[in-house]
């Protein structure tokens, strides 16, 4: 998947644009995008996050 539509994926963050959690911080969905400007993520973390993800490999049935 190309870096720009994965940057407009749709994700299920908090308010702030952090992962699922437990708090009490409403959830919404937001682009991977907004949820790295909210985190204010500058262009070398948004880059680590997007290699890792590239990389994740996942096994059918696990």
């Amino acid at each position: 998947m190309s870096k720009k539509k994965w940057l407009q994926e749709k994700v299920f963050v908090d308010e702030y644009g952090r992962p699922y959690n437990l708090s009490d911080v409403p959830m919404t969905y937001m682009t991977r995008s907004e949820s790295f400007k909210k985190q204010s993520f500058d262009k070398k973390k948004i880059n680590e996050l997007y290699n890792k993800d590239q990389n994740t490999i996942i096994i059918d049935g696990c």
